[in-house]
């Protein structure tokens, strides 16, 4: 499904820049949104999209409510010699507490040891966009933030589409009207408009302050979860959003 979707996207964004007549960039160019692909695509999107079969959305948005923390941490250990707040130290810790409130009350579910691996496919998919966001940022090039996106997707669609045959899932493929609607929805809202947004947004502003969609996420897949998926919303989660709303602040506002 995340194979088909970018590798999708990615043609159509690419097809469509080719046809107004935009030439393919360089080797040097064509390597870095390939390597960026790959990082967010297939290593953010791709092992999110396995992980959360077993995690429900509003944990899994929770987690990566921390995309603004991670990326602060991937850039200092890049070599960034910029001072660390006090006030980013206790958003940090902030943070920390929020998660801690988060799976006090869920420690049983570990037990099951596909939720445990889809936690950390969780953790692992919010450090590789966030790597990914950074990489971007370091290595920017002048194409048109779209045609850059579509780019990236190819690559990444292939890697996954590599990764969904080799654990067995391109076989026996009978996909129901509702998961093809869904598709299609991916395709052009999450991949196309969604990731092409990110991208042209990236290019403009300082990746701290792109990364605080991390807070309207947050809380619009934990609503919606309750909502439509009738997932938990109990006091400790509750508290865990508000926790790690104001941490995650605090971190990317005195970044």
């Amino acid at each position: 499904m995340a194979a088909f979707r970018h590798t999708s996207a990615g043609i159509i964004l690419v097809s469509f820049f080719l046809i107004k007549g935009y030439k393919l960039p360089d080797f040097k160019a064509l390597k870095t949104f390939g390597f960026n692909g790959v990082l967010m695509l297939a290593g953010g999107n791709g092992i999110i999209s396995w992980g959360m079969q077993y995690v429900g959305s509003g944990l899994t948005a929770l987690i990566c409510a921390l995309t603004p923390v991670w990326i602060v941490v991937i850039n200092r250990l890049s070599g960034s010699k910029e001072k660390v707040h006090p006030l980013a130290v206790l958003g940090f810790a902030i943070c920390l507490v929020g998660q801690v409130v988060l799976f006090k009350d869920k420690i049983k579910l570990f037990e099951d040891p596909m939720f445990f691996w889809g936690i950390i496919a969780v953790v692992a998919s919010n450090f590789f966009w966030s790597l990914g966001t950074i990489y971007s940022k370091n290595h920017k090039t002048n194409e048109n933030p779209l045609f850059a996106s579509g780019l990236q997707m190819i690559p990444g669609g292939i890697l996954l589409f590599l990764a969904a045959f080799i654990r067995g899932e391109m076989h026996d493929v009978h996909p129901a009207p509702e998961a093809i609607s869904a598709l299609i929805y991916l395709v052009l809202f999450g991949s196309i408009l969604a990731y092409g947004s990110y991208m042209y947004v990236l290019k403009k502003l300082p990746a701290t302050i792109v990364s605080t969609y991390a807070y309207i996420n947050t809380l619009v897949a934990i609503i919606l979860g309750w909502f439509w998926l009738h997932e938990a919303l109990d006091t400790s989660t509750m508290i865990s959003v508000v926790l790690t709303i104001i941490g995650v602040f605090l971190v990317s506002r005195n970044s």
